[in-house]
């Protein structure tokens, strides 16, 4: 019997994912920073593998949004700008609106959904409380994730998850000093306020408890210092 066509492919594609994934981490960590050159055939012999995962990653990473390829420079790390961050957190801020919606008109939000949510939430609490921030700002994107998968909608998701990447990469860009205008407390309020409106599954509350929590982030992101708005 002749062996199934495709079977190689399929291998390759997930060697091309674990270098995409390893890319991803490093970029995101800060382990390769925005304009440095990601060429092909270094990266194919640091792995010690063919260029054709290696460049099938990068493609990957480049509709992502954190890696850029021009004739000149080839591909490199994205840079980061407060600009693109903002739009980011309008178009985060449009899908999650659409998408929470959606979930709270109809009836797929389970009291399990509604447990993962507030369990995101509490373990976000607890790692700021303990001092790793890292790990409670992600949480605090996976918490935003998981609202928009509520919905069920695959492509609210596919988007959403390629603005998260954005974000993780952009927020780098943010003024260090401008970290603490949003208190702790104040950023567990907001969300809290998300997940209540959702438990409660009117549509009205969901849509303004997002509205305030994304115009505290752009405050946070590039507004005047002083006293946050009036919301």
């Amino acid at each position: 019997m002749s062996e199934l066509k495709g079977s190689t492919p399929i291998r390759q594609r997930h060697l091309r994912e674990q270098i995409e994934d390893e890319l991803r981490s490093e970029i995101l960590l800060g382990t390769l920073q925005p304009g440095t050159r990601l060429v092909t055939a270094d990266l194919a012999e640091r792995w010690g593998v063919s260029r054709g995962p290696v460049r099938e990653a990068l493609m990957a990473l480049e509709n992502e949004g954190i890696v850029v390829s021009t004739r000149r420079h080839g591909t490199v790390v994205g840079t980061t700008s407060v600009v693109d961050l903002e739009e980011i957190l309008s178009v985060r801020e449009a899908i999650e609106t659409f998408a929470a919606v959606d979930a709270c008109v109809g009836t797929q939000v389970t009291q399990a959904d509604l447990r993962r949510l507030a369990d995101l939430l509490a373990r976000m609490e607890r790692e700021w409380e303990q001092g790793d921030h890292e790990a409670a700002r992600n949480h605090d994107l996976d918490f935003h994730q998981m609202l928009v998968d509520l919905a069920g909608n695959s492509r609210y998701s596919t988007v959403y998850r390629r603005m998260i990447s954005q974000t993780r990469h952009h927020v780098r860009a943010i003024d260090s000093k401008r970290w603490p205008l949003v208190g702790w407390e104040e950023a567990r309020r907001l969300h809290h306020g998300i997940l209540d409106a959702v438990v409660a599954g009117v549509s009205e509350a969901v849509q303004g408890a997002i509205k305030v929590h994304y115009a505290m982030a752009r405050w946070r992101v590039a507004g005047p210092l002083g006293d946050p708005p009036s919301l």
